[in-house]
């Protein structure tokens, strides 16, 4: 059993989410018009103390007259220029990046509340720049009132209540290795209250696929959360009769999931599969009503669909990229922050008669590795795994891994600062080597490949993993930038 840290703060937490649920639920019932006016309310809040309180920002918007400006006068914010001013970007001067850094590099400490009140998570992300983002208590409670308020309403569909109130049992399925949002979360959730840790579990998609089957076979969840890629390769092993499960429900986030996908594994499970939109920068962005199509959370995000000049783009058009304004987190504001994503606002209505906005979500997504092992059967490695092997065995923030051959992979990389390039290869190299061999797979020949990592030419995104089809030389990849502003962060 995991013990609560703190009694009282999970007694306040608890209290905080409470209020913040009773206003989700009541948010959902206005009509658009009502909600944007609290969107407004929020977002002046939210300016006005980043101007008393960040010393970035009271730099950066010191031009703009006093009290509530437009929105398109802001200046767009990246990843990298937020990064190389976090001290002052900070609203709270405890808190230190050299700080953060060393607390975040111990793994042991995630879900650990950082200063005692902070939760703390990372993205590296596809720029190979790590992002570091801390989340107030507010914002924490504010992300999870949205995951309970916010869900389909279909009877087949089990909201987060009805499935623990009938005893059921969670299962997420995750890169956990890392300080990444959903990991944070979750385990944050399962410290502070310990009959949740009973009836909810972490499973590692480093681990083999059989041993995850047998795992999750001997957990019998109600619910599995997880990426998309890896709900594939479960929806295959439930096929094939070696995964027995019948759970209620399938929760899909961290990348994109297309319609057929959705079906594909829907049917495999006979049960419905929940998309979700969130970003290590907000953790719940857009929900999914069950009819097709996800919801801005307009009352608490602020999400502006632009061209490659930061040019609105109308509704029905694909965006180059999307803007976002996180109003629930003040520890950390996010003001016209670059996500990366592409959005899609839809031209007519929801079936659902949502008041919310209703949007389609482009992120980046990689491949699913089809390997064959010495023995002649075909192993299929989840992509997220591979790139948290390299990331965090490899020491590698900037790199493609791409299959070339049925027992080949190449390798492109940006040489850490400070190490040589034949060391950080080696330590890549037997990073991959060591995660190959525990999936049967050892013998696998991984050569560098001497050009620098490279976006796809229509998206502008850099893909990690690469399968054979999509590195094919009918397709050549054009170098990325060093600050794409295309290529999320989702865990």
């Amino acid at each position: 059993m995991i013990p609560i840290t703190d009694p009282f703060r999970a007694f306040t937490d608890l209290w905080r989410w409470s209020a913040r649920l009773q206003e989700a639920w009541a948010t959902a019932r206005l009509d658009p018009a009502s909600i944007q006016r609290l969107q407004a309310q929020r977002l002046a809040g939210l300016l006005a103390h980043a101007r008393r309180h960040s010393g970035y920002y009271r730099e950066r918007l010191a031009h703009l007259p006093e009290g509530v400006p437009a929105l398109s006068s802001l200046p767009i914010q990246t990843k990298t220029e937020l990064m190389a001013h976090f001290d002052s970007w900070v609203t709270d001067p405890a808190i230190r990046l050299d700080e953060v850094r060393s607390f975040v590099a111990d793994p042991s400490r995630i879900g650990e509340p950082y200063l005692g009140r902070y939760a703390v998570w990372t993205s590296s992300g596809s720029t190979g720049r790590p992002g570091v983002y801390v989340q107030d208590d507010e914002a924490l409670a504010v992300y999870d009132a949205l995951l309970s308020a916010r869900f389909p309403s279909a009877d087949a569909v089990p909201s987060p209540f009805s499935t623990l109130a009938t005893g059921g049992r969670f299962a997420m399925v995750a890169a956990l290795e890392g300080h990444f949002a959903g990991v944070v979360s979750w385990e944050r959730l399962r410290r502070r209250y310990p009959l949740m840790a009973l009836s909810t579990r972490s499973f590692s998609v480093l681990a083999p696929l059989r041993t995850l089957v047998a795992e999750l076979e001997a957990w019998r969840p109600s619910v599995i959360a997880s990426y998309p890629t890896t709900l594939l390769l479960l929806a295959a092993e439930r096929r094939a009769g070696r995964l027995r499960l019948r759970p209620r429900a399938l929760w899909s986030g961290g990348e994109t999931l297309a319609d057929v996908e959705r079906a594909e594994i829907s049917e495999a499970f006979d049960c419905p599969v929940i998309d979700g939109y969130g970003a290590s920068e907000c953790m719940q962005i857009a929900f999914d009503c069950g009819c097709g199509a996800l919801h801005l959370n307009s009352d608490w995000a602020i999400l502006e669909p632009v061209d490659e000049h930061g040019r609105p783009v109308p509704p029905g058009q694909p965006s180059a990229t999307a803007l976002l304004t996180n109003l629930a987190n003040r520890v950390q504001p996010l003001l016209r922050y670059d996500l990366g994503d592409s959005i899609t606002q839809l031209a007519e209505p929801c079936a659902c008669g949502s008041p919310f906005p209703a949007l389609r979500v482009s992120g980046r997504r990689d491949d699913i590795l089809k390997l064959t092992g010495r023995d002649g059967r075909e192993r299929q490695l989840i992509p997220l795994a591979v790139a948290t092997v390299v990331e965090e065995d490899g020491g590698a923030r900037r790199f493609q891994v791409i299959q070339t051959g049925q027992r080949r992979l190449s390798v492109r990389f940006e040489t850490p600062e400070g190490v040589a390039r034949a060391t950080a290869l080696a330590r890549i190299v037997e990073a991959l080597s060591g995660y190959l061999a525990r999936e049967g797979l050892d013998g696998i020949e991984i050569v560098e490949d001497p050009d620098p990592p490279r976006a796809d030419p229509v998206s502008g995104k850099l893909r990690q993993v690469l399968g054979l089809r999509a590195s094919a030389p009918s397709a050549p990849l054009a170098p990325a930038a060093a600050d794409a502003p295309a290529a999320p962060a989702r865990r």
